[in-house]
């Protein structure tokens, strides 16, 4: 039998195995289907099952990520397409690595039913939770991080609608530079495409350009870097919240 080398750490790291953090998850918010956070419904309705089409939940042999969203406190968008009012979900991701590339991180996002876009956005309710893999590290994502995220799901909606509608609002007077100071000149262009295509009109104010470039973003096939693009698009609402 062959043994493999996964990971060399010191006498004070405190390793976080993935499945533990499953476990707290699903003691906290339940399975995915029926909790309180659950994998997001496609276009607004829930799932009644998760499969390998539809799922949030990723696992490799070095990392894993998590995306649940709360399914019941929805943030309504007026005017989100053609004059209807959309709907979005508060959610977060969890993010772990057991060979000690990277600490355990919760984030927040927002998920958008209507093109089923991920906003990964530091909402004002819960920063970023960075732990890393100490001997304490188990025990602090239980007494830190689970009270939060419950605390961010029952938090107002108001703050985020403001944030939101001020995005709408916010006409762009050149938008390939806005665009290219961000992505690239060519990343660029495909967001103005893929807006195009999913919105039937071009990029006009900011949520436009976090609308397409979170919609880029599905094409996007390893989760890691697909998280990092999600981040550098919600960053855009943090500028306006700033």
């Amino acid at each position: 039998m062959e043994l493999e080398l996964r990971a060399a750490t010191g006498p004070r790291y405190g390793r976080i195995w993935n499945v533990d953090v499953v476990r707290a998850l699903e003691d906290r918010f339940g399975d995915g289907v029926t909790g309180d956070f659950r994998v997001p419904g496609e276009f607004g309705r829930e799932l009644s099952q998760v499969t390998t089409a539809n799922t949030t939940l990723f696992a490799g042999d070095r990392d894993m990520f998590v995306f649940l969203a709360d399914e019941k406190n929805r943030i309504e968008l007026p005017n989100r397409r053609d004059g209807k009012t959309g709907e979005l979900a508060r959610g977060f991701f969890v993010t772990n690595s057991e060979t000690g590339a990277g600490a355990l991180k919760v984030k927040t996002f927002l998920f958008d039913y209507v093109c089923a876009n991920r906003i990964v956005w530091g909402a004002h309710e819960l920063e970023e939770i960075s732990i890393r893999h100490t001997a304490s590290a188990p025990d602090r994502f239980i007494e830190e991080a689970a009270p939060a995220l419950l605390e961010y799901s029952r938090a107002s909606a108001s703050n985020v609608s403001n944030i939101l509608r001020t995005a709408q609002a916010s006409k762009l007077e050149k938008v390939d530079a806005f665009l290219a100071s961000r992505f690239g000149p060519r990343v660029a262009d495909r967001i103005k495409t893929v807006h195009m295509a999913e919105e039937g009109r071009p990029i006009e104010t900011a949520w436009d350009a976090v609308t397409g470039a979170t919609a880029y973003a599905r094409s996007i096939p390893w989760t890691a870097e697909r998280v990092e693009f999600e981040s550098t698009a919600g960053a855009i609402l943090e500028d306006i919240a700033a």
